[in-house]
């Protein structure tokens, strides 16, 4: 399997963005699962801009638990096209529209983390939006069955303090995981002002991916912004490739196997 889990301590750059952003870059076919528990609905009304108006999501992936059925299958049947691709399937699982609503799943996360699991067998990868961090940590299942794990932080000091805070929660989450997991940061804005190497040296954990720092390109993916002419060529593009094909490089060595394609 090959389930990559990112979360943040603080807000933008957002989780969401760079979710976005990997899964239209991601070498293989991919999931990008929306398991935000402050339901922002931040794909649908943003990169999507609302054009896809649909009742899935979690919401019947928390029906179809209670009813105990199998969730492999009703979670692809929840999901909607990301992005059109000839090569690739781009898919997206939208969250929660309440936010309570997380709560009330408390016990279905591990069920649908082994449902993600199980998409190896169709050669199909899974991002997980997981939001910001919370006081506990992000929903230790879900942890527990990703190949890497990423925090994602801008460079700046304030960026660096708050993820600083999180990132210890994070780490005792990884110690205490049944499996080995690869925690890491995802820096974007690398340089500006600080490195990766004393970003990493001051929190104990090494950078997984660097992405450019381009507000004007990231808010095609944010807010689903209209693309300039050669958007495909920006810097953020082409960080987004290298950081995608570096990440799930290293989720297939964690899984222990070789990377298909779909």
């Amino acid at each position: 399997m090959a389930v990559l889990l990112l979360t943040s301590a603080a807000g933008a750059p957002g989780v969401t963005t760079l979710s976005i952003g990997l899964a239209l870059t991601w070498p293989r076919a991919v999931i990008v699962a929306d398991c935000d528990p402050a339901a922002p609905q931040a794909v649908l009304a943003g990169y999507l801009q609302g054009r896809c108006r649909t009742s899935k999501g979690l919401l019947r992936v928390a029906e179809a638990h209670r009813d105990r059925r199998p969730l492999a299958e009703v979670v692809m049947d929840q999901t909607v096209e990301l992005a059109e691709d000839p090569e690739h399937r781009r898919l997206l699982l939208p969250g929660f529209s309440k936010p309570g609503s997380a709560r009330l799943f408390s016990a279905g996360w591990a069920d649908l983390a082994d449902a993600f699991a199980r998409f190896d067998e169709a050669g199909i990868d899974v991002i997980v939006d997981a939001g910001r961090i919370g006081p506990d940590g992000v929903p230790f299942p879900l942890l527990e069955r990703c190949q890497a794990v990423g925090m994602v932080s801008r460079t700046s000091l304030r960026a660096v303090a708050a993820t600083r805070v999180h990132a210890a929660t994070l780490i005792e989450q990884c110690r205490l995981a049944a499996t080995d997991v690869r925690a890491g940061l995802i820096l974007v804005g690398e340089g500006e002002p600080y490195s990766g190497r004393e970003i990493s040296g001051l929190i104990d954990l090494p950078v997984l991916g660097t992405v450019a720092a381009d507000p004007i390109h990231a808010a095609c993916l944010s807010d689903g912004a209209p693309r300039p002419r050669k958007f495909d060529a920006s810097p953020l593009v082409r960080t987004l490739r290298s950081a995608a094909a570096h990440l799930s490089s290293s989720v297939d060595r964690s899984a222990g196997r070789v990377g298909t394609t779909v």
